[in-house]
């Protein structure tokens, strides 16, 4: 036996026992919280770490007294539960203070009517405990589903278990990730959208397109990017015979969200005020770059961003799959787009994980340093973000993460700019299914 093979065989091995040591940790976390979040008792006091922003558990009142719900977790998870359980109130729902308290914390709703009708009839049934379970341990399962067939269609089927390795670190050994399970938060489903829509682009499928805007409409801060991400594919059309194709692939996105929206067209209006009015009036929250730049400049980045686009396309001579690093930096960027920009948020871009490994793959067959920089520059920012709070608590200051978030964004998109050259040379053209 050579050495290099000594070599592989060894790191195998080590890998393996990290992958089963870690998921006791792993595992011992997700035992804690699923029994807090079903039976309440403060089991998950002896979480380690700590999620990123403590405990928000139901409190007692009228409304939670009835649904029997007092000391739960899952506190966002909540913004659906209450108000489907009142479909016919469900107006008031969307005001902000709520004027019937559908919420336990008088919070509006920032979900679609339609997510309220099918909650209505579905998890509403259950209690809230396991209901509240059930919508986490779905996404979960859901995203390790989409990862696994990804990987696979990708053909990079040989980092999924690194990749679901680094998953579960941020999602259950991290105070971000642990924040976003503790408030039954819904960035999966983003993910999820985010991953839908680049694996149909690349590979020319309407079906993945579809998918995508079936989880982007769960939660509506995912257009932002979606919208960044459809411009730039159309403005990388080379001739109008390709544009007219790309238009033809990318129009199944907002069409099947204007079908969606239309089965509650009066109370999606009044839906989308409150979003407006939310974004326009509310004090930013987290690490948003609004803490730093004016209102006007950010509200036009997704703009600004579609111009840094054209530039990449231009240098990367319309091949699509080497725009990915400029996707990736954009993602990061619109992360913090929001004016309430939970750390947390961060679980909204492990979708990145296999797009970052299917560039760099046959950069690193070659040899080529700029795969392996950008890729592991990626996984540093994950991991990074996935602890900021103990950043932000050591310089006291969010400003300091969305500044961390801008320079890591100019950096993986920046960098491969720099080596368009070898990056066009080696990055393979689409694949077309």
């Amino acid at each position: 036996m050579n050495l290099p093979s000594i070599f592989q065989n060894t790191s195998k091995y080590l890998f393996i026992i990290v992958f089963i040591l870690l998921h006791y940790f792993i595992l011992n976390n997700l035992a804690l919280l699923s029994k807090d979040m079903v039976y309440g008792g403060a089991t998950a006091v002896d979480l380690n770490p700590s999620p990123l922003y403590g405990f928000m558990r139901v409190p007692a009142n009228g409304l939670t007294l009835k649904h029997k719900t007092v000391d739960r977790l899952a506190a966002d998870f909540g913004q659906i539960y209450f108000p489907s359980q009142h479909m016919p109130s469900l107006s008031s729902g969307y005001e902000n203070p709520s004027q019937n308290q559908l919420d336990p914390w008088g919070r509006a709703s920032r979900y679609a009517p339609l997510l309220h009708a099918i909650c209505s009839i579905s998890l509403c049934e259950l209690k809230y405990g396991y209901a509240s379970l059930l919508h986490v341990l779905g996404q979960l399962l859901l995203f390790y589903l989409t990862l696994f067939y990804v990987f696979k269609k990708l053909q990079i089927e040989k980092g999924f278990f690194p990749a679901l390795l680094l998953v579960n670190i941020c999602i259950f050994l991290a105070p971000a990730g642990l924040s976003w399970f503790e408030r039954g938060q819904f960035s999966l489903y983003v993910a999820m959208s985010y991953l839908w829509l680049m694996l149909g682009l690349i590979r020319h499928n309407k079906f993945y397109i579809f998918l995508s805007a079936l989880f982007a409409y769960i939660k509506w801060t995912s257009f932002p990017m979606m919208f960044l991400v459809s411009m730039v594919w159309l403005l990388n059309s080379k001739h109008l015979k390709e544009l007219k194709s790309n238009v033809i692939l990318i129009i199944v996105f907002p069409l099947t969200i204007i079908s969606l929206f239309v089965f509650h067209l009066e109370l999606g209006i009044v839906f989308i005020e409150g979003l407006f009015e939310q974004e326009l009036t509310a004090s930013p929250a987290g690490p948003s770059l609004m803490r730093i730049f004016p209102v006007l400049f950010v509200k036009a980045l997704p703009f600004l961003l579609i111009i840094v686009g054209y530039v990449n396309i231009w240098r990367y001579e319309n091949q699509f799959n080497n725009l990915i690093p400029y996707i990736i930096g954009s993602g990061i960027v619109l992360n913090i787009y929001p004016t309430l920009a939970y750390e947390y948020g961060v679980i909204n871009l492990l979708c990145f994980i296999p797009l970052v490994m299917y560039w760099a793959k046959p950069l690193k067959r070659d040899g080529q340093f700029i795969g392996y920089a950008v890729e592991y520059l990626f996984y540093v920012f994950l991991l990074l973000a996935s602890f900021s709070k103990n950043i932000r608590e050591y310089y006291d200051s969010y400003s300091i993460i969305a500044y961390g978030y801008i320079i890591f964004a100019t950096l993986i998109t920046l960098i491969p700019v720099f080596f368009s050259s070898t990056v066009n040379r080696k990055i393979n053209a689409p694949i077309h299914i």
